[in-house]
């Protein structure tokens, strides 16, 4: 079964939900929980992190008690990031993978805003680029998956 929500992984971003540190911010009208965000300094909003952008990343948007797990957190809307710590895992937000990715495979920033990516290949920018591994095994076509923060 292709993964598209992160209720088909469980019941929330935080797998581990260990004293985790939370940000409070705004929702944009795009961010969905899972998603890897930003907050603009001047506005309180979040935006999607990319590759690129690696510097402005802030934490992974938590599901909402107004709009849940699958929806955007409306413009403006009250919302919270946790702050990925080394060694938990989260359940994000990827890109339509292209073939299945074992345990273990790394992720990284993707060039598609608020989502991250199987890393390919061992570039320098790449390496500084890496954020975690995968948890469990991503399947073609799935865009959720659940991973350990680097």
């Amino acid at each position: 079964m292709t993964k598209s929500k992160l209720e088909h992984l469980g019941s929330s971003v935080c797998v581990d939900d260990q004293d985790e540190k939370m940000i409070a911010a705004l929702g944009d009208g795009n961010g969905i929980p899972g998603d890897l965000c930003s907050v603009i300094r001047t506005t309180g909003k979040i935006q999607g992190s990319t590759t690129g952008a690696l510097e402005f990343f802030s934490g992974i948007l938590m599901e909402s008690k107004l709009t849940g797990s699958e929806a955007a957190i409306g413009n403006g809307v009250p919302c919270k990031l946790v702050v990925p710590k080394s060694g938990h895992n989260y359940r994000i937000r990827c890109v339509n993978v292209a073939e299945t990715a074992k345990v273990g495979s790394g992720l990284t920033f993707s060039a598609t805003a608020f989502k991250a990516e199987r890393t390919v290949g061992a570039g320098t920018a790449l390496i500084k680029a890496f954020i975690g591994q995968i948890a469990l095994e991503v399947l073609t076509g799935d865009t959720v998956c659940e991973m350990t923060w680097k």
